[in-house]
C-alpha cells in the first residue's frame, strides 16, 4: 500500500489527482486485533486510553474496557490522559497503570526516562484542533524516547457511516469530533508533522459488527468501505 506513487502523493510530488485503492480481502479484522498484534510484548503509551465517563463502568464489567485488554497484550503499557476526572474513576476502580498529563508538554519523567515501542492514539486525532501542531509538539518533546506510532481514526468512507446519508439523509457524528479522515487524509497529516509512513491498514470498529450481517461481502470486495484507519509511522 505505501508504495512510491503513494509517497510522491502525499509529499505533493507526484500527480495533482491521487487516487489510494485497497485489494479485495478475504478476513475483515476488528481494530482491536489489528492493534493487539501490533504490540505484543511491546511497550506502549497508550494516550487518551479513559474513555467516555458514561460508558466506562459497562465496558469494565463486560470485560471490553480496551485499555484493560491492551495491559493484558502488550509487555508494558501505560496510560496517558489529561481528564484527571476519568483517571481518578479508574483509578478507584483497580486501573492504576494512568498518568494525567499532556504529552505536548515536557518533563514528563515516565515517558522521558524510559524508551517505548509504541505511542498508540487511537480515536485521538479527530478530537485535535491542530493535529499537525499536537503531532509536532510530542515529536519535539518525546521524539528520542518513542520509537513508532499507532494512530486509528475514523474513515470518512466507512460504509456504516455513509448508510446514515444514503439511508437516513444525516449526517451521524460524535459532537466533540473536529474532522473525518480518509486513507489520503491522514496520510497526508502525518506526513506534513514530519512522521515517515510504515503502514495503513482498513479495519472495522468492534462496535460496528452489525454491519456485515448484511454487507460482508461488499466490504471485502471494497476494503475502502471499512469504518476505521489504523496508520504506523515513526519519527523522520
Amino acid at each position: 500500500m505505501i508504495n512510491d506513487y503513494f509517497r510522491s502523493c502525499i509529499s505533493g510530488s507526484g500527480p495533482l489527482q491521487a487516487e489510494i485503492s485497497f485489494p479485495p480481502i478475504n478476513i475483515i479484522r476488528l481494530r482491536p486485533n489489528v492493534i493487539f498484534d501490533l504490540t505484543e510484548d511491546k511497550s506502549v503509551l497508550h494516550l487518551g486510553c479513559t474513555d467516555h465517563l458514561s460508558i466506562i463502568e459497562k465496558k469494565i464489567e463486560k470485560g471490553i474496557y480496551f485499555h484493560r485488554q491492551l495491559n493484558c497484550v502488550a509487555g508494558k503499557c501505560l496510560g496517558i490522559d489529561i481528564n484527571n476526572e476519568t483517571v481518578q474513576y479508574l483509578e478507584r476502580h483497580g486501573v492504576d497503570n494512568i498518568i494525567v498529563a499532556d504529552i505536548t508538554q515536557p518533563g514528563i519523567k515516565e515517558i522521558a526516562n524510559n524508551k517505548w515501542d509504541y505511542l498508540l492514539m487511537a480515536e485521538v486525532l479527530e478530537h485535535i484542533n491542530d493535529p499537525v501542531d499536537f503531532l509536532k509538539c510530542i515529536a519535539k518533546e518525546y521524539r528520542n524516547n518513542i520509537m513508532n506510532i499507532i494512530i486509528t481514526v475514523p474513515n470518512a468512507f466507512g460504509l456504516i457511516h455513509m448508510n446514515h446519508a444514503l439511508i437516513n439523509g444525516c449526517e451521524s457524528i460524535n459532537t466533540d469530533h473536529r474532522y473525518w479522515f480518509t486513507p489520503y487524509t491522514i496520510c497526508k497529516i502525518v506526513h506534513e508533522a514530519g512522521l515517515i509512513i510504515d503502514d495503513l491498514i482498513m479495519c472495522l470498529y468492534e462496535m460496528s459488527q452489525s454491519i456485515l450481517n448484511e454487507y460482508s461481502s461488499v466490504i471485502k470486495a471494497k476494503p475502502v468501505l471499512l469504518d476505521t484507519i489504523v496508520l504506523t509511522a515513526h519519527w523522520n
